[in-house]
């Protein structure tokens, strides 16, 4: 979970992967979640996470949002 603040790793269950259970790992906001590795891994800190392929963009968009906020589309609900 990003945060303006943190970015929290959320642990789940195996079947059950839509309610957290726990919280593996918290780090400050302006850490890099990037590069994306192959078979969509990250590394944060010398921890290493598995992701499912459609949360590839949104890892990007939060690297985007804190290191280069030039590269993103403008906001087309900014009242919001």
């Amino acid at each position: 979970m990003v945060t303006d603040m943190s970015i929290s790793v959320l642990a789940t269950r195996t079947l059950r992967s839509d309610r957290p259970v726990s919280v593996v790992a918290a780090f400050p906001r302006h850490t890099r979640l990037g590069p994306i590795m192959p078979g969509r891994v990250i590394e944060l800190g010398e921890m290493v996470f598995e992701f499912d392929e459609e949360y590839a963009a949104v890892v990007a968009a939060a690297d985007a949002e804190i290191f280069a906020p030039e590269t993103l589309p403008p906001d087309p609900l900014p009242d919001l």
